[in-house]
């Protein structure tokens, strides 16, 4: 029974059968020189991590005929690779898509998706409130009745007070209020104030002119 072949001479009467040199299996493997020099001088000292040094020998072994399993244990029994210990494994291709963390892209999407709604609404949150006073429709108006009937229409996202008293309106922002009157000049203050601060502000004066009865 023939005994097994050492690493290295397995390796050169390959070399010899293929009628190949060590130049020539550098350029069919692609291997560099300076690690195939390694191989043929045994010195370990100049060979790159276990990983590599698997993956060149796959390339020797396909073009020499050879069991590529076989030459991986001899090299392993002989040479003793290098390694890393257990996590040997070969560097991260720093060229390659890393994998995004899960919550930065959750909290991305979210931004995204807030900017999407300020820049949908803007005239909405940043814009003046619209606020339409339909009675009184005048400035300045002039009545005999101790209440005024108040009437309007407002954004129902809006805040609307009048007089500082915080009116509510319907699903459509119409609102409605009587608003008891002293006698003489009454200034009656419609202030629309939107999330951001930005607020529009009406007025309204009634005169109230009580009728006077002459006593019988």
């Amino acid at each position: 029974m023939e005994p097994q072949k050492d690493f290295k001479t397995l390796i050169n009467e390959a070399l010899e059968l293929k009628n190949i040199t060590w130049t020539r299996l550098s350029q069919l493997t692609g291997i560099p020189d300076r690690y195939l020099t390694a191989f043929q001088n045994l010195n370990i000292g100049q060979l790159p991590a276990a990983p590599y040094v698997r993956g060149y020998l796959q390339k020797i072994a396909l073009v020499l005929h050879l069991n590529a399993e076989e030459l991986w244990q001899l090299y392993k029994k002989e040479l003793t690779p290098k390694t890393s210990g257990a996590l040997d494994k070969l560097p991260a291709n720093r060229f390659a898509i890393q994998s995004l963390n899960k919550n930065i892209v959750i909290v991305a999407v979210i931004i995204v998706l807030g900017l999407l709604y300020i820049l949908i609404n803007a005239n909405n949150i940043f814009g003046a409130p619209v606020l339409k006073i339909i009675s009184p429709e005048a400035s300045i108006i002039s009545v005999t009745e101790p209440i005024v009937n108040l009437t309007g229409k407002f954004n129902i996202k809006d805040k609307l007070t009048i007089n500082g008293e915080e009116t509510l309106g319907n699903e459509g922002g119409e609102f409605q209020a009587d608003f008891p009157l002293q006698p003489g000049l009454n200034t009656i203050e419609f202030k629309v104030k939107r999330f951001l601060g930005k607020e529009t502000v009406v007025l309204r004066q009634v005169l109230y002119e009580p009728i006077i009865t002459a006593k019988q």
